[in-house]
């Protein structure tokens, strides 16, 4: 078993902010990959093999997630990038347009997303589409599938194991307004936001594998002291 460090979630969003500008994503990319992995442990709903492996699949040439087609479902293609960052921005795109089905494929660890759908929930967008429950349909790292029900004010209502499968290992797909979901309840969303508050006081427990790979990472992300950083205006380092 791999030996466990039990940091706060502030700890696990600089560290995973940081080592995403390590790898030279843009200031947006490294503090909501920060904060959705902070958020997704927090909830219980990402542990630290699921940041790791988002990590993995990281790939800084890719901008955003390609519109692949249009019609009842938004089908874009994230080009192997894992949701740690951008996939919002495909889905904000067909939001905005009023869809009630988006689906990204070709990435992975699509829970990420989740607290990027919270967040706009709880200050809906302008479009009153997104004014309504989301599921969010993915993958579990157990390799099951899983659907997390956000309400339209943002809170988790629940986590199920859906009856179908309507996503592959490499896809994610949000449907707007469903609130009847076909499957078993796995975790009600007061658990959900139960283990939220108690993280907030005891800190998340994380491998001590993922925080040396996190740290080793964000070392990339500081400037050798010089002339030329100090007169950019970067400190010491």
């Amino acid at each position: 078993m791999s030996n466990l460090l039990q940091i706060s979630a502030n700890e696990m969003k600089f560290l995973v902010k940081r080592s995403v500008e390590g790898l030279g994503f843009s200031p947006g990319d490294q503090l909501g990959a920060g904060v959705r992995a902070a958020a997704c442990y927090q909830f219980g709903l990402a542990n630290s093999a699921v940041i790791d492996a988002a990590l993995s699949g990281l790939k800084v040439e890719v901008q955003a997630p390609s519109l692949v087609a249009q019609g009842a479902e938004w089908v874009f293609d994230a080009q192997g990038q894992s949701a740690l960052v951008q996939a919002e921005l495909g889905l904000g795109a067909a939001l905005s347009h009023g869809a009630n089905a988006v689906r990204i494929r070709n990435t992975s660890q699509a829970v990420l997303v989740a607290p990027v759908l919270m967040a706009w929930l709880s200050k809906p967008m302008a479009n009153g589409q997104a004014q309504q429950a989301m599921a969010l349909y993915f993958v579990h790292h157990s390799g099951a599938q899983r659907c997390l029900l956000i309400a339209a004010n943002g809170k988790p209502l629940g986590l199920f194991q859906p009856t179908d499968n309507v996503v592959a290992t490499d896809e994610l797909l949000l449907r707007v307004g469903e609130e009847d979901i076909a499957g078993h309840l796995i975790t009600d969303g007061a658990d959900l936001l139960g283990w939220r508050e108690r993280s907030l006081d005891q800190g998340i427990l994380v491998d001590m594998d993922l925080v040396v790979r996190l740290k080793a990472m964000m070392m990339d992300s500081f400037v050798p002291e010089s002339e030329a950083s100090r007169n950019s205006g970067a400190g010491p380092s």
